[in-house]
């Protein structure tokens, strides 16, 4: 069972002490004269231990990098249930991700190059009530652990996930945008459905409605105001070139939201349309929709017996 599908738990570690000692560890809950006292029964609930083997070098470890160590893990009862090393193959994760369980990120923290810790993991930092394949029910795990290395990575975006597909729907339809003839932006298939030129101005337009739910709360004036002038918008005739450079605009705009949200940003709730979502799902409907008119653009393009670039 390899470390990387523990399921991170949702209660973040105590601060962990050397290793445990009764009167170090001893709980005073008095207060400041500042904070209003209160009174009642100190309930002691759980902790984390480690043990400092060796202290090793360099820089503490700390969040957002990436570490390469080996581990052995234990019950209480001296089952192993998982070792690295026995597998050869060291773990790499980076601290503060939560791609590992509380215990382990807490006990972690602070160790250096070549350091080794044994660390007592009580079951609400790790598996909690339940447990998890071989782990038993409020299992206490105890892992010793080594730092082989440590580098640096990249920051990655919160919404990567939805800038994957948005950035290739982005490329798709900007590429399909500058290959159709101007004379075509007028063609329809049929009276009554949009144009090439419409479809793209309705990108547009579109991306220009969703970010605005995905970044605000307007009003129900300030939408109506929103749908009106998407509506004169798309009833415009307006040039292959200024298409082209509408759509880079209200991508470029869309792309420097995305990149710039934080987690707690995307959570935060939405309204679409009478519907309660995220910020995150308004902008995934955003990227739905994207995707829908770029088929409907590439349909287009290969009645007219244009291929689309990325095709040929």
């Amino acid at each position: 069972m390899a470390l990387l599908r523990i399921l991170p738990a949702f209660l973040l570690a105590l601060p962990a002490l050397a290793q445990f000692d009764p009167a170090r560890a001893q709980f005073d809950p008095k207060m400041p004269p500042a904070v209003p006292e209160v009174n009642g029964t100190v309930v002691e609930d759980f902790s984390m231990h480690y043990i400092e083997i060796a202290v090793g070098t360099g820089a503490p470890a700390e969040p957002g990098k990436e570490y390469t160590v080996h581990y052995t893990g234990w019950l209480r009862d001296g089952t192993k249930f998982d070792s690295s090393v026995d597998r050869k193959e060291p773990l790499k994760f980076v601290q503060g991700k939560r791609l590992v369980i509380a215990g382990w990120e807490a006990g972690f923290e602070g160790m250096k190059v070549g350091g080794k810790r044994r660390l007592f993991i009580p079951y609400q930092l790790a598996y909690g009530e339940a447990g998890r394949d071989q782990i038993p029910p409020k299992a206490e795990l105890i892992f010793d652990v080594e730092l082989l290395g440590v580098t640096d990575v990249p920051a990655v975006p919160a919404a990567a996930d939805i800038l994957l597909s948005f950035s290739d729907s982005e490329h798709k339809v900007l590429a399909l945008a500058k290959v159709v003839p101007e004379e075509k932006y007028s063609w329809r298939p049929a009276k009554g459905v949009r144009s090439f030129g419409e479809v793209f101005v309705h990108i547009i337009s579109a991306n220009q409605l969703h970010l605005k739910l995905a970044t605000s709360a307007p009003s129900t004036d300030e939408m109506k105001a929103a749908f009106e002038e998407q509506t004169k918008l798309e009833k415009q005739t307006v040039s292959k070139a200024r298409v082209i450079e509408m759509l880079t605009e209200s991508f470029a705009a869309v792309r420097k939201s995305l990149e710039s949200s934080r987690p707690g940003q995307l959570a935060q709730p939405a309204d679409f349309f009478g519907t309660a979502t995220t910020r995150r799902g308004v902008f995934v409907s955003l990227d739905v929709h994207i995707a829908e008119h770029l088929g409907q653009a590439i349909a287009y393009a290969r009645m007219n017996g244009i291929t689309p670039p990325w095709s040929q």
